[in-house]
């Protein structure tokens, strides 16, 4: 088999001399379509044009931005998941589009990071496949199998010298970002995109994620919905992880899209229940929203489709406090508690007590229907979000996501928006997600099933506390 083609990479530009000049001359490029479209607009007073050129010319930066692989991509992508609120929206909007589509490294290159980690007596142990299964920005996943055992496996393999030029890369893409007037620093904004370098570095951690995703195993071992790789001691290091083999398909296969409506409503279920587990039972989240973190594996008995979970590089431990807090603001959203709402959410530092009643109460609004799809279906939601019954909630056709962003970007425009925490983003934007895959599904369930159990079970704890 041969692996070299025009699209295969045979090495990262990893050194951090050669990075910043890369990044240099991109900084140039667009310093200079820049400086063109500043003179056309002092000559002009189409604003509309200038607007479209200004977002000609972002769309410009971010595909440039996109070539140069490596934790560039990845930094990228991180910033387009949790920099809505901190970005203008037509650089967020321009983020969004940047895709994870590095070509593949050559079997060469992956094969000598093999070597590297793993030596050659274990390597010699793997019957390895050329052709990778998936490529990233910050390695690749190969099929393999232990010739003695037959054991099927994954692999996955980070390109040499990547978790080198993560440092490099983002303080070159921030500079780069503010001298382009794409980012202005503000002490908020290097705090958040701070955290976001510290998440890249924890993702080029293999160890840890092994960790994590034993951790996960652990939990979910008795509770057939869900699959989890085993990992794979012997052949995992700190730049390989080395797990189970998992057949599944994509979220997006048409077989899994053809599932029955009571088969596709299962699924939803289980990833609302996943996502309550984490928050409420383990403090511990999974806080990256790519569909590409789940798969279905169907059941030919027609009984019971499982859940495949992959990629744990994005896990993230929750402050007990701030899981509380959060929690409780859940659980008061659910009820409808507009009063302890208000409360958590000044608690949290969103809200001040002292801001004019409007804004607290449009803020209260937000929260509350966000948790719409957690209530007993009723005849005060709008029509679309109901089954045709009007007993479970459509959502896919309710439509939520839309209207609370459309809601929540109104309000980030106000004077009183105060940057929300770091961890209630990473929380609230893998919720999002979360409703998001289950809309995608077609689910029609009601979700008070699945959420009431763990209000409960919050509700009998706190109890217990006051009793102590």
């Amino acid at each position: 088999m041969t692996d070299d083609n025009e699209s295969t990479l045979h090495r990262l530009t990893t050194g951090g001399f050669a990075r910043r000049l890369e990044l240099s001359r991109l900084g140039l490029r667009y310093g200079s379509r820049a400086v063109g479209q500043s003179l056309r607009e002092r000559f002009s007073h189409d604003e509309a044009a200038a607007l479209a050129r200004r977002r000609e010319n972002i769309r410009f930066f971010i595909e440039e931005l996109g070539r140069l692989k490596g934790s560039v991509v990845k930094i990228g992508q991180l910033m387009a998941t949790y920099g809505d609120y901190l970005l203008p929206p037509e650089v967020a909007e321009a983020l969004h589009s940047l895709e994870d589509n590095t070509p593949p490294m050559s079997w060469a290159a992956i094969r000598g990071a093999l070597q590297k980690e793993l030596d050659s007596y274990r390597l010699a142990e793997l019957d390895i496949d050329r052709q990778p299964l998936a490529a990233a920005s910050l390695g690749q996943v190969h099929r393999a199998r232990v010739e003695v055992s037959g054991e099927e496996l994954c692999v996955k393999v980070q390109y040499p010298g990547v978790d080198r030029t993560i440092d490099a890369d983002f303080q070159a893409v921030m500079a780069l970002m503010r001298i382009s007037r794409l980012l202005e620093s503000t002490r908020n904004i290097d705090d958040w995109f701070g955290d976001i370098r510290q998440l890249l570095h924890k993702e080029v951690d293999y160890q840890q994620e092994r960790r994590d995703l034993d951790f996960v195993a652990g939990k979910l071992c008795e509770d057939s919905r869900y699959i989890v790789p085993r990992s794979s001691a012997r052949y995992s290091t700190m730049r390989v992880l080395t797990m189970s083999y998992e057949p599944s398909l994509a979220v997006a296969a048409p077989e899994v899209l053809a599932l029955s409506q009571a088969r596709r409503n299962a699924l939803g279920e289980a990833v609302l229940h996943l996502f309550l587990l984490e928050l409420f039972s383990w403090q511990r989240m999974q806080t990256d929203p790519n569909f590409g973190n789940y798969r279905v594996r169907i059941d030919p008995r027609g009984r019971r489709d499982q859940l495949v979970l992959l990629d744990f590089g994005a896990m993230r431990l929750l402050p007990s406090q701030f899981a509380g807090q959060f929690c409780e603001m859940m659980v008061a959203a659910y009820r409808q508690d507009r009063e302890a709402f208000l409360r958590c959410s000044i608690g949290l530092g969103f809200m001040k007590a002292h801001f004019p009643e409007e804004v607290l109460e449009s803020f209260v609004d937000i929260g509350l229907d966000i948790a719409e799809p957690l209530r007993k279906p009723s005849q005060q939601l709008p029509a679309e979000a109901l089954s045709a019954d009007g007993l479970r909630y459509d959502w896919r056709n309710s439509n939520l996501p839309k209207r609370v962003a459309k809601k929540a970007v109104a309000a980030s425009m106000s004077k009183y928006f105060a940057l929300p925490p770091k961890d209630f983003l990473y929380v609230m934007r893998k919720l999002m997600g979360v409703y998001a895959l289950i809309a995608h599904f077609g689910a029609v369930f009601d979700g008070e099933a699945v959420f009431a159990p763990f209000v409960d079970s919050w509700a009998s704890d706190k109890d217990t506390d006051i009793q102590r």
